[in-house]
This record gives C-alpha cells, sequence and structure tokens, in this order.
C-alpha cells in the first residue's frame, strides 16, 4: 500500500501551483485594466459635469429673460463685458434668480457668473472650470449659443 501512495503521490518535479511570475503577470494585467478603467470613468465624469453646467447656463438664460420681465433690465454680477466666476457669484446667482434655491450646486467643480453686456442691454454668461486650463471656458450670450474657450 505505501508504494501504491508513493507512486500516486510522486511529484514529478514540478508543483501542482501557480509560479510567482505567472502570479506576478496577472497581477499586472489587472492593474493596468483598472488603470485603464479609472482613467475612462473620471474622463465620463469630467464630461457629464461639463455638460450638466451648459444646460445649468440655459438654465440661467431662461432666469435671465423672467428677471428682465419682471425688472426690465437683467440680473449681472458685474457691471463690466467679462467677470471671474466664484463661489460668491454662484451664491448671488442663486438668490436673486432662483429664490435663494440652490439651482447650481456649489460641488460641480465649474463656476458661473453673468457679466452685463451691450451697455446693460444684454448679458453674457460665463462658466470656468474649478482649476481648469484655458480650454476649460465656456460663455452663452442672450441668444443662446454657448461657445467655448478661446470663443469667449
Amino acid at each position: 500500500m505505501n508504494n501504491l501512495k508513493r507512486l500516486i503521490y510522486k511529484s514529478s518535479g514540478k508543483s501542482p501551483g501557480f509560479s510567482l511570475i505567472e502570479l506576478l503577470v496577472v497581477v499586472a494585467i489587472i492593474g493596468i485594466l483598472a488603470t485603464v478603467s479609472v482613467l475612462a470613468y473620471n474622463g465620463y465624469i469630467s464630461s457629464s459635469k461639463k455638460t450638466t453646467m451648459r444646460s445649468l447656463m440655459q438654465a440661467v438664460a431662461l432666469a435671465e429673460t423672467e428677471w428682465y420681465t419682471e425688472t426690465g433690465s437683467y440680473f449681472t454680477n458685474t457691471e463690466n463685458d467679462t467677470c471671474t466666476p466664484n463661489d460668491t457669484t454662484i451664491e448671488a446667482i442663486n438668490e436673486n434668480l432662483f429664490d435663494d434655491e440652490d439651482v447650481i450646486p456649489d460641488d460641480l467643480g465649474w463656476s458661473m457668473c453673468v457679466a452685463s453686456a451691450a451697455d446693460g442691454g444684454s448679458f453674457q454668461i460665463f462658466a470656468e472650470q474649478d482649476n481648469g486650463g484655458a480650454d476649460d471656458i465656456m460663455c452663452l450670450n442672450r441668444n443662446g449659443s454657448i461657445r467655448e474657450a478661446g470663443e469667449c
């Protein structure tokens, strides 16, 4: 019986498990796939936030039309033809145009402001990504056309 056990359990010199190299290759492949997945996910999130900001800019433009109907002038954060978007300008827009509702969230990663245009006879909405570059700027005029980056 002992000879039979030795014959069954006799090793051919290789272990029945995985080698260290095989395990390292599998871990490296999983790491590469995870990295690609995270990068794709971050790109998707960034693009959806930009689309959300475009929609919010159009909502502000509609609210501006209502504000003009009620007051005879447009709400602006500044009388200049450009402005610098920040948290304060978002609060002012939410307070004045949306009756203090949190329509434009603070945690979107984008800021917005409204500047005067055509000597107060129009407006222009500027949006800028927080900590973004020169390409992360959008603007919308009263006619509803959205331009990006160098076109603003």
